[in-house]
């Protein structure tokens, strides 16, 4: 329609008049000359047909027009900027920000891209006049959701366009703080990366540019935009969100109204996977606490005041806590040194804040003292004025720690980097109160990732607080408690490291005052405590099938109580315990060792708990070096209960031993035999009379004891019979009892100790014969060996059956028994090898037999008797038919020494019956039981050799191997013509 009244049927009079008029009214204002009104005016005139197009219902019209006008005024760089700025200023703003909204997405992009162009060539002062219309066309575009921009570019070049206008006007867009706060807020919901960051840019401008107060107002849906964006994939969306979230609450207002809302999320991103943003995140807070300190306290406090801090105070613990939380980052090479600088910075300028506040405080007190002493007189005056202080008090800062003592034992980043300076240690301490509670409780939280960087935290602060924490040592162990049994490896791995930070930095007596307590340990006289709180009442939880459910409850007030009484609390404990003592130098005081044995003798009585309080042992062994020697029976005691189960790895209970030993500058071996000697009596004390209970470790730790004693038990040996034979016992001792110490009695006899062997040979009829108690004469107790030989019921009663046989054929074998003893036992024994050859179900009981048999047989060859020996040739006899070879061989062997026991003129009869038997076996296909039975039968020649003979020409006959049994009837001719040579010899010498 402009363009038909300008160029229509009317002619171009009315055109002409019009342009006359613009052009005096321009040049009135300009102050032109008219040479210059001139060239504007021809300017003018080429673009004006375009600008009128701009506005045309047709889009190709409006397309082609802009096209031309970008072209004409910008991209051909010939148009004079003068002009293009004036055109802008009077007669192309308007159709340009219409065109923001056209429906031609090349219309919109090239007013944009122009507009971002021609904002730069007009002065501030008239650019000033254009930003109403500029804004509402630009964020038009952005401030409705869906947006009405459709273009995803197109909305960046707009926020760009934004972050221009800023960086150009600054401080004179802050009346339209509103407007675009609204929109920053809508258009940090884009899906591109690209324009959250931009937004995040011009966020950070407005920031800087805009009052804090105007910002807080409207702020809230620009907070709740960007805390979302904290969640975002990409981590440079995140770290720009946070350096903007940076720069907005820098702010005083925005602080203090927002940061509720922000601080949770800035514990999320705690844990985000990329260095970057921790690193951000650092700066972030340092940036937020040195500003904070800057702000002023409020002076009014508001309706809905609880009384506690107020302003930035309100935040600046839970501020402090995720700053220490970014230092306790896993990443110490590059997060977590940052942020250590950034809390020295910051405790310093603390440390200026509180001097500030002193030096405030001093002279409003000051000015109180002039005030009451101007009213009380002249001389109260003067009083007063002499009880003046001179200035403000120093403020407290926290007593240096002697890092470099104990650099080794601390974690990264402060083991090669730097330690905690004493304003650093101050600042903390002054917010522990707030932030140790919250620590704690994440050590106990549901998902591990929270525990594991609880942990990592906790160990943060005791290393920066040091000595400070010792207020706070109570409920520090008591919730460390629980989390050294946490079931992640991981979490229960770091809350043992914080056991062994809080051990560097406090006084071990502190540390076993507080230990005593919860053990319920009194220190003095270690009388055990009444009942207390356990893990359990103070975080109860209960679990049905794969579900557990936790109560949540203030632990605060049960911490306390708390008193370890269950096995597994008294196992946390122990556990935590180790990791408190620290490794020398410097050694502990003797008193701390005294009392440190005490404690873990109360905890190795129990069998399930000495694999921990084995680890306190190591720990105190490290700590106490030399000063431990004294208390070495006591600590070799525990050491010797713990070698002898198998609760605890033997190899490392003799590595411990052996720095035991070192200390005491002795060898292990030597320590064993010291042992022995003054703790043997005391072990053995009534138990010839009392039977040890099932449980008690009184067995295995003599067992231990003289395995290792070597030589030393000799002298001993004479005690421990009476004792073995009563825990043996088949009547009333229990089957483990029986087995342990029949294997203990083993070890003894084939110990190749001499003096050890002289003493179990002068102790050997002990063993196998029976004896009277002196205290109970009519009470028969029976001696070690042979009663649990005899057969009884059971597959256990038969392993201990075995056990004691080869105890026996051990003792034979070694010739530790004399002939008389065993003699004076066989009756006793005979009965037993009986039943043991005829034993159907063991192979090896009847092994054995045969081999006591061949053993006693060789030590009896002159005392058995003939009837003695007829109760043993029956039984050796059906071992021949035996199912097992190797019975059969053994069985060969105790016939050769059966015949040689035979006396003279035995039964012939029997020996008749023998030699038929051996000749019939001599037929076995077997060759190895065929060359035994052939031995057997040259040992029996020489007992009747005339019956011998006649039995052998009679098995010729039948035999399948006749070879043999003539070669043995001629042995016994040629041996009967030698026997008969040297009674003929005899003879004649008599004569």
């Amino acid at each position: 329609q402009v363009v038909v009244i300008l160029y229509g049927p009317s002619g171009g009079s009315w055109l002409a008049s019009a342009r006359h008029r613009r052009s005096r009214r321009h040049r009135s204002r300009a102050g032109l000359g008219a040479e210059a009104m001139d060239s504007f005016q021809e300017f003018l005139l080429t673009v004006r047909r375009d600008i009128n197009c701009l506005s045309d219902g047709d889009r190709m019209v409006r397309r082609g027009a802009i096209i031309r006008l970008e072209k004409t005024l910008l991209s051909s760089g010939k148009a004079n900027k003068d002009f293009v700025r004036r055109l802008f200023m009077e007669d192309l703003h308007k159709p340009l920000f219409r065109c923001f909204a056209d429906q031609t997405e090349k219309c919109r992009e090239l007013s944009v891209s122009m507009t971002l162009q021609l904002v730069d060539l007009v002065p501030i002062a008239d650019l000033e006049n254009l930003l109403p219309l500029l804004l509402a066309a630009l964020l038009g575009r952005l401030r409705t959701l869906p947006f009405p921009e459709t273009s995803e570019e197109l909305r960046l070049e707009l926020l760009r366009l934004l972050n221009h206008l800023f960086s150009i006007c600054k401080e004179k867009l802050s009346q339209f703080a509103g407007d675009i706060i609204d929109a920053l807020g809508k258009a940090l919901t884009d899906t591109c990366p690209d324009a959250k960051k931009e937004c995040c840019d011009i966020t950070k401008k407005l920031a800087a540019y805009v009052d804090g107060e105007r910002i807080s107002r409207a702020g809230a849906p620009l907070v709740a935009s960007l805390l979302t964006n904290l969640r975002h994939q990409q981590w440079k969306v995140r770290k720009a969100t946070l350096d903007c979230l940076g720069a907005l609450l820098s702010l005083e207002a925005p602080l203090l109204d927002h940061m509720e809302e922000v601080l949770p999320h800035l514990t999320m991103l705690l844990n985000d996977r990329t260095p970057g943003v921790r690193q951000c995140l650092a700066e972030v807070i340092e940036k937020w606490l040195l500003r904070g300190l800057s702000f002023k306290e409020p002076k009014l406090t508001t309706f809905d005041d609880d009384a506690g801090p107020a302003g930035f105070k309100k935040f600046e613990h839970r501020i402090l806590l995720i700053l220490l939380g970014v230092a306790a980052d896993e990443d110490t090479e590059q997060v977590a040194p940052l942020a250590l600088g950034a809390l020295e910075r910051v405790a310093s300028a603390k440390h200026e804040a509180r001097k500030r506040e002193a030096q405030a405080e001093f002279e409003r007190e000051k000015a109180k003292r002039a005030l009451k002493a101007a009213k009380q007189g002249a001389e109260a005056a003067e009083a007063a004025a002499a009880e003046e202080p001179s200035g403000p008090p120093e403020i407290e800062v926290a007593a240096a720690f002697d890092y470099s003592t104990v650099r080794s034992l601390l974690p990264e980043p402060f083991t090669s980097g730097g330690t905690p300076v004493p304003l650093t240690t101050t600042y903390v301490q002054l917010h522990l109160p707030s932030i140790l509670p919250q620590v704690l409780a994440n050590l106990t939280q549901w998902t591990s990732e929270i525990r594991t960087s609880a942990a990592r935290l906790l160990r943060v602060v005791l290393v920066v607080v040091n000595r400070q924490v010792a207020p706070f040592l109570d409920q520090v162990l008591v919730h460390l408690y629980k989390a050294s049994a946490d079931d992640d490896l991981l979490v229960a791995a770091s809350t043992l490291q914080c056991a062994r930070m809080a051990g560097v930095f406090l006084e071990v007596d502190l540390i076993l005052g507080v230990v005593g307590k919860h053990l319920g340990l009194k220190v003095a006289d270690g009388v055990l405590g009444g009942g207390g709180v356990g893990v359990e009442e103070l975080w109860p939880q209960q679990q049905k099938g794969r579900q557990t459910t936790r109560t949540v409850q203030d632990v605060a007030s049960g911490v306390k109580n708390f008193t370890a009484m269950s096995i597994e609390n008294r196992r946390q404990v122990y556990s935590v315990l180790a990791q408190l003592l620290r490794p020398a130098p410097p050694m502990l005081p003797h008193a701390e060792v005294r009392t440190l044995v005490r404690f873990l003798e109360e905890g190795a009585q129990t069998d399930e708990l000495l694999p921990w309080v084995f680890g306190s042992v190591q720990s105190l062994l490290k700590a106490g070096s030399t000063t431990c020697r004294e208390e070495w029976p006591r600590i070799f005691d525990m050491l010797l209960r713990m070698r002898s189960g198998q609760e605890c790895d033997a190899v490392s209970v003799d590595t411990t031993m052996d720095e035991l030993a070192v200390i005491c500058s002795r060898t292990r071996r030597q320590l064993y035999e010291e042992h022995l000697s003054s703790r043997l009596g005391e072990l053995l004390l009534g138990a010839d009379v009392e039977l040890w209970e099932e449980r008690c470790s009184k067995r295995s730790v003599l067992e231990t004891l003289l395995r290792n004693a070597g030589s030393a038990a000799a002298e001993h040996v004479a005690s421990l019979v009476p004792v073995l034979a009563r825990q043996t016992c088949p009547e009333d001792a229990s089957v483990p009892a029986r087995i342990d110490l029949l294997g203990l009695t083993h070890f003894m006899l084939t110990e190749e100790d001499p003096s050890l062997t002289e003493a179990m040979r002068e102790q050997a009829p002990a063993f196998m014969q029976l004896r009277r108690t002196l205290r109970q004469p009519s009470v028969r107790w029976c001696d070690v060996l042979i009663p649990n030989c005899t057969w009884r019921a059971g597959q256990s009663n038969n392993k201990i059956r075995k056990g004691g046989m080869v105890c026996m054929h051990s003792m034979l074998a070694r010739r530790l028994i004399p002939a008389s003893a065993l003699n004076a036992a066989f009756s006793d024994l005979l009965p037993i090898l009986k039943s043991a050859l005829d034993d159907a179900f063991s192979p090896d009981n009847r092994m054995i037999a045969c081999l006591i048999l061949s053993c006693t047989l060789s030590e009896l060859q002159a005392e058995i008797s003939g009837e003695q020996l007829r109760e043993v040739y029956p039984e050796l006899l059906k071992r021949l038919d035996d199912s097992n070879d190797k019975i059969r061989v053994a069985v060969c062997e105790a016939l050769a020494m059966f015949f040689k026991c035979l006396p003279p003129k035995w039964s012939r009869s029997l020996f008749e019956y023998i030699l038929r038997t051996l000749f019939v076996h001599l037929d076995d296909p077997n060759i190895e039981i065929q060359q035994g039975i052939y031995a057997v039968l040259e040992s029996a020649v020489h007992q009747d050799y005339t019956t011998f003979m006649n039995e052998a020409q009679a098995a010729t006959a039948k035999s399948s191997h006749p070879r043999q049994c003539e070669e043995l009837g001629r042995l016994a001719q040629s041996l009967r013509a030698a026997s008969a040579d040297e009674e003929d010899a005899e003879e004649l010498v008599m004569d």
